[in-house]
């Protein structure tokens, strides 16, 4: 994209023929702010490449599970991300309209709604969680470097072997003082709600409010800000896990034939990559639609998206891992590290309380994390609204906005702020806020390479922004859907737990009902129209 040409005003009106020559000039939304491209490849920073970590508790399996993430990556993520974004570029619609294109297919837009907002559920909580340990830190010295006396079941001191059923002080610390977690799992329900924690998320979902109501433009204020200060962060992160002793423990344990036991590491490993890069939720869709009417590399954007994706997500993931290897040599044997949404959390406190200016280490990591949760939670918010088009709507927009985030913050209370809410963040990780992300990528390629005309999408986009997607593109568009279908039905038909089955009726209640009934409702509403026409006859 030319930026000069992307600063230039334009009228009030889309449509030339409809200008008026006394209509005062809008000047281009991206003029004062920060690039188009700069968002678009911001995206790719977010909490999810810092906290979302799904084998940091087993450091057999870390660095190939990494390496497989690397391959999809390229193959799948990267290529899906550009065709996503072209689909926003090219139609200028909402994650629901922009499928006019194929509207058999209008379902898929449901089905990338219900997932962003899973996803702005969970992004929502992590805020919460963070905030607190912020909060926290801001002590004479960081509670969790010691034992509390209280904690139940024990905490362990380190430098010890470590018993079976203890925890280490920041696993203990944040179970017992910021989840106030029920060790019994989900029997006898949720439990109490927590307080504080509510507290906390709720002044995460305020803060969210006023970076959407202020739109998308006044979002790409804080990228810069985020972006700088997580680089920042990493940086330094990374200098101190060089300096920690069994850092490198994640390299001698590693056992790279775990790859072939079984298509469940590959299958979470394409989930995962597509996480990373922001695939199937629908915020790609909503930021092409604000692409700028003029010559824009949406292939260079897309690298660069790839770059800053796999820097950060990368860079976090080796720090947690040498931390967690810290963690081995101190107890000597296990250090019962859960997997899930906490693994990373309690590796992040555990590695502050290891060097330096502890206190203030800990306050910017945990700040850090906190204003990638909201932003990103707030972008997740964005792309809903956008979906809310009409001139009526637009009139009241704060008044939807208002009603979302009380939902969310009502929602959330009720399950991530209690005693059980870590079970239900673990769950809303591993099924709704992953899982639909392989059937519904592979189905939006499908439609655009088969139905709608490979040939006739790249048109479109050369005719959007002057740029034909290159050849490694088309090829990964067309075989991309039977790699995902392939891998994701060897997973499919795994029911052996309450988990699994109630995990996969929300798949399918997220992917499958809303496709099949908008094909069923297009498909019967076709048929009678002709039926009409030839009745007219």
């Amino acid at each position: 994209m030319s930026e000069s040409l992307s600063t230039r005003s334009k009228t009030v009106t889309d449509s030339i023929e409809s200008e008026s020559v006394d209509s005062p000039p809008i000047f281009d939304r991206w003029t004062n702010n920060i690039s188009y491209r700069q968002l678009v490849v911001s995206s790719g920073i977010g909490i999810f490449q810092l906290w979302w970590h799904p084998y940091l508790f087993d450091l057999k399996k870390l660095l190939p599970f990494l390496f497989l993430y690397n391959v999809f990556s390229i193959i799948i993520a990267y290529p899906l991300f550009y065709l996503e974004l072209a689909l926003g570029v090219a139609t200028k619609k909402s994650v629901l309209n922009c499928w006019d294109l194929a509207p058999m297919a209008r379902g898929i837009g449901f089905a990338m709604l219900s997932t962003c907002m899973f996803t702005a559920l969970a992004a929502g909580a992590v805020g919460a969680w963070c905030l607190a340990l912020m909060v926290h830190s801001i002590h004479t010295f960081l509670p969790w470097l010691h034992c509390a006396a209280a904690a139940r079941p024990p905490c362990a001191a380190r430098h010890r072997p470590l018993p079976a059923g203890s925890e280490t002080p920041a696993q203990s610390f944040f179970f017992n003082f910021v989840l106030d977690l029920k060790r019994d799992g989900l029997e006898g329900g949720l439990g109490n709600v927590v307080w504080e924690l509510t507290t906390y998320y709720v002044i995460c979902w305020v803060l969210i409010y006023f970076i959407v109501i202020k739109r998308i433009y006044s979002y790409s204020k804080l990228v810069l800000f985020k972006d700088v200060l997580t680089y920042f962060v990493l940086v330094c992160v990374a200098v101190g896990a060089m300096q920690l002793k069994g850092a490198g423990r994640m390299f001698s344990d590693c056992n790279w034939s775990v790859i072939f036991e079984g298509l469940q590491m590959w299958r979470e490993a394409m989930e995962y990559s597509l996480i990373e890069m922001t695939v199937c939720q629908g915020s790609l869709v909503m930021l092409g639609s604000y692409c700028p009417k003029a010559q824009h590399k949406l292939s260079t954007t897309a690298m660069l998206a790839l770059a800053v994706s796999k820097t950060t997500c990368m860079s976090a993931a080796l720090v947690l891992g040498a931390t967690h290897g810290a963690l081995y040599k101190d107890y000597d044997n296990v250090t019962n590290i859960w997997p899930g949404s906490a693994g990373s959390i309690i590796l992040w406190s555990d590695y502050v309380a290891r060097i330096p200016g502890s206190q203030f280490w800990s306050a910017l990591i945990f700040f850090t994390l906190f204003i990638l949760s909201v932003t990103t939670a707030a972008l997740l918010v964005q792309t809903v609204m956008s979906t809310f088009t009409g001139r009526t709507i637009r009139k009241i927009r704060w008044a939807f906005l208002v009603v979302i985030c009380m939902l969310f913050c009502l929602i959330g209370v009720i399950l991530v702020c209690t005693q059980g809410g870590l079970y239900v963040m673990n769950f809303l990780m591993t099924w709704p806020a992953s899982k639909p992300r392989v059937p519904v990528a592979a189905l939006m390629a499908t439609v655009i390479t088969y139905i709608y005309g490979q040939t006739t999408f790249c048109a479109d986009v050369y005719f959007a922004v002057g740029e034909y997607p290159s050849v490694f593109m088309r090829i990964c568009w067309a075989l991309s859907p039977a790699i995902m279908m392939s891998t994701f039905a060897g997973g499919a038909g795994s029911w052996h737990t309450s988990e699994t089955t109630v995990g996969w009726m929300l798949v399918g209640a997220c992917v499958v009902m809303p496709i099949a009934a908008v094909m069923l409702f297009y498909g019967v509403f076709k048929c009678r129209v002709r039926n009409i026409v030839r009745d007219e006859k």
